[in-house]
C-alpha cells in the first residue's frame, strides 16, 4: 500500500487524531505547571513600611506574603532603634507572594567607623564624605585666606582629629573652612518637601548650620518632611543657622503647609543677608594641624 493510500485510510486519522490529543493534553501540563511555578494571578501591591519597627511590620496581615530582609542599618540621633527607613520593593509595587523584600533600619549605637578626609576639598565634597560616612556636620569655622570653600581643617569635641582615627557613626565633626574676603555670603537651597537627611545635607553643603528642628506629627525619617525654615533668605552669609520645621507626611495638612511657604527669590537691585552667629577664626592663631594639609 502506497502512503498516500494510507493516509485516506480511517486508522491514519484516528492515530493522527490520537497524537494531536496527547500534544493538546502535554500542552495544557506544561502551561498549568509554568502558572504554579511562577504564582501567576498571585501578585499583591506592596504595603507601606517604613516610618514603621521592623516588630511592627511582622505582625501586619498586609506582609504575610513577604519575606523581610534586613540588608543595612544606620545610626540616627533621636531614633528609636529598629525603625524601617528604607524598603525595596518600594510601596504600590506589584509583587508576587514569597518575594524579598529588603530593608534599612535604624540602629540603637553608632558603630566604630574611621574618621575620613574632608581636608583639601571643597565644602560640598567634604559633606558628601562625611554623609556617606554617617557622620554628621556639627558646625563651620571659618578662616580669612587665599583659598575659597576649602575645608582646611577637622575637629571632634574641640580637638583635630586625623583621617583615620576612630570614631562612632552618627557624631558630628566640626569643619573649619577658609575663604577670601568677598565670600561671605552663599544661596540658601530649596528644602521644601525634603526629609530630614536630605534638607541637613544641602544646608551644609551651602556652608550653613543646622539649627533647632521642630516636628508635627509623628517623627521619622522617612515621612517628617520640611515645610518651611527661617530665616527664609535667598542670600545668607556663610554659617547662618537654619530652624527647620517638619511636618509628617501622613498628615492632612501636610500638603498645604509646604504650599504656602514661598521661599524668598534673589534680589534684583538690592540683597539683604542675615547676619548670622558665624565663627571666624584668625588665622594667625590656629594649630599647625589645622592649616592646608
Amino acid at each position: 500500500m502506497s502512503f498516500v493510500d494510507f493516509v485516506k485510510t480511517k486508522l491514519f486519522w484516528k492515530h493522527l487524531g490520537y497524537i494531536l490529543l496527547v500534544a493538546f493534553g502535554i500542552l495544557l501540563i506544561v502551561f498549568f505547571l509554568l502558572k504554579l511555578y511562577t504564582r501567576h494571578g498571585q501578585e499583591y501591591v506592596m504595603p507601606m513600611i517604613e516610618g514603621h519597627s521592623i516588630d511592627e511590620v511582622q505582625q501586619m496581615d498586609s506582609v504575610s506574603n513577604f519575606e523581610i530582609v534586613v540588608i543595612d542599618s544606620i545610626y540616627s540621633p533621636g531614633e528609636k532603634a529598629g525603625i524601617i527607613i528604607k524598603q525595596d520593593p518600594p510601596a504600590g509595587a506589584k509583587v508576587k507572594s514569597g518575594r524579598k523584600v529588603y530593608v534599612t533600619v535604624t540602629s540603637s549605637s553608632g558603630e566604630s567607623i574611621p574618621m575620613p578626609s574632608c581636608t583639601d576639598q571643597s565644602v560640598r565634597s567634604a559633606v558628601e564624605q562625611l554623609v556617606n560616612a554617617g557622620l554628621r556636620v556639627g558646625k563651620f569655622i571659618f578662616k580669612v585666606g587665599e583659598f575659597n570653600n576649602i575645608v582646611v581643617g577637622q575637629r571632634y569635641h574641640g580637638s583635630p582629629i586625623n583621617q583615620g582615627e576612630t570614631i562612632r557613626r552618627g557624631e558630628e565633626v566640626d569643619l573649619i573652612v577658609e575663604m577670601t574676603q568677598d565670600s561671605y555670603t552663599t544661596q540658601m537651597p530649596n528644602i521644601i518637601g525634603l526629609t530630614e537627611p536630605e534638607a541637613e545635607k544641602l544646608i551644609w553643603q551651602a556652608s550653613l548650620n543646622v539649627g533647632r528642628k521642630n516636628f508635627e506629627g509623628k517623627k521619622d525619617v522617612a515621612h517628617s518632611r520640611v515645610v518651611s525654615y527661617s530665616p527664609n533668605s535667598s542670600s545668607l552669609t556663610k554659617g547662618t543657622t537654619i530652624t527647620i520645621n517638619f511636618v509628617n507626611d501622613g498628615k492632612s495638612d501636610y500638603n498645604s503647609k509646604a504650599n504656602s511657604f514661598k521661599p524668598a527669590k534673589p534680589a534684583v537691585e538690592t540683597q539683604t543677608t542675615v547676619e548670622p552667629d558665624v565663627n571666624i577664626e584668625d588665622p594667625n592663631n590656629a594649630s599647625p594641624d589645622e592649616g592646608l594639609q
